[in-house]
């Protein structure tokens, strides 16, 4: 019988992670499209100002609270990934042990990140209950500011699901993971590097062709 088939079997654990990976896809989602949006408005008050002599009301309002969807929307995407910019110094350990540091840090890291959604929400109810607003057309700061929390907690969640993931590793270290990113070994990353260089050389010598 394989691990997954025993009484353990996380089929809860499998069910959130693809349910909380739909909410995180659309989170990323939106953060790409509002990158797109911000280039596109950028692209049309620089081509307004210096062509056609007009400007974005309030620019640099819009272009404020636009920012905080693509800074924190994705966080939890990336955190799924594991391609959040890091630097991994037990590629050398064993898995078994390499298990318990990345526990330790998701641990220490969704501490963090609840004192942050605290502080966040405060924020954010603070400028509901006074109407803050932006400097140059009074766009209201609520929404962009709410943006943190919702982007926190959905993170907070994610953290929550990869801690239940590596304690299940740590029980089971020949389980399939699961709501947790795949350990890169040293092997693999170097492969992965010649694999990308061979197929950059691969692309010059076409474009050269």
């Amino acid at each position: 019988m394989s691990v997954d088939e025993r009484a353990d079997a996380p089929v809860l654990l499998r069910w959130a992670d693809r349910a909380l990976s739909h909410v995180e896809d659309s989170l990323n989602i939106i953060a790409a499209l509002s990158i797109f949006f911000l280039m596109f408005v950028g692209v049309t008050q620089i081509v307004g100002r210096t062509i056609f002599d007009f400007a974005i009301y309030g620019y640099i309002d819009w272009i404020e609270q636009a920012s905080s969807l693509f800074a924190f929307l994705g966080i939890a995407y990336a955190q799924r990934l594991g391609s959040h910019i890091g630097m991994d110094l037990t590629m050398n350990w064993q898995p078994s042990n390499r298990w318990k540091v990345e526990l330790l840090g998701v641990v220490l890291t969704i501490a963090i990140i609840t004192v942050l959604i605290y502080a966040s929400f405060t924020n954010f109810l603070r400028a509901w209950s006074i109407g803050d607003s932006t400097m140059d057309i009074k766009l209201p700061t609520w929404p962009a500011k709410l943006m943190v929390p919702l982007a926190l907690s959905v993170l907070w969640l994610r953290l929550s699901l990869q801690i239940c993931g590596y304690l299940r590793m740590i029980s089971h270290p020949d389980a399939a993971p699961i709501a947790v990113p795949k350990l890169i070994t040293i092997e693999t990353q170097v492969k992965d590097e010649i694999a990308e260089a061979l197929g950059r050389e691969e692309l010059g010598r076409e474009e050269r062709r």
